[in-house]
């Protein structure tokens, strides 16, 4: 029994000593690069990370198929989507404004303006808990045209969340980590 223990610790001590060393060389590589960052590379990061958490909200599909298989714009609500988009708006305004004029501030205000275009297309199919009277004066007389408008503005808003990853996807690589 003794041996045998031997042998496993013999066998696993080497394994766990290079993981350990793995493990500290990359939390140096880490601190690393943290100490190396530019102010504009941690205003930038931190822009980013607001951006996240609106790209982690929706939905991005990979092809029209795969949307019209599944046919979610979001992982929330439209009114949760809004309230986090309206909650990050003066932050990133404040970041994003303080940023020299580079690739990386173009891909950020990119990636927000298709993030709130988004926004203010789903709010046109949203179902609103308030029915204003005129719109329903307007609603008399649906047109074909105007369903067919209605039916387009799902595809559009998952355009927009496509291209709003794209966006962040280009500024994390404009970031240099």
């Amino acid at each position: 029994m003794k041996r045998l223990f031997l042998a496993l610790l013999i066998f696993c001590l080497p394994c766990m000593l290079t993981q350990a060393q793995s493990l500290a060389h990359h939390d140096r590589g880490k601190a690393q690069i943290i100490e190396d960052a530019t102010a504009d590379q941690v205003v930038g990061a931190r822009a980013i990370l607001l951006l996240k958490r609106l790209n982690d909200d929706v939905i991005v599909y990979d092809s029209v198929g795969n949307f019209e298989e599944r046919a979610m714009l979001a992982r929330v609500s439209f009114e949760t989507f809004q309230s986090d988009l309206l909650e990050i708006t003066p932050e990133l305004q404040k970041l994003v404004s303080s940023l020299p004029d580079t690739p990386l501030r173009a891909d950020l205000i990119n990636a927000f303006a298709s993030f709130r275009d988004g926004s203010d297309w789903w709010q046109k199919i949203s179902q609103s808990r308030v029915v204003n009277v005129t719109e329903l004066k307007s609603r008399r007389t649906d047109s074909t045209s105007d369903v067919f408008f209605a039916a387009g503005i799902p595809y559009t808003v998952a355009i927009h969340w496509r291209q709003a990853n794209k966006y962040l996807q280009h500024a994390v690589k404009d970031l240099g980590f």
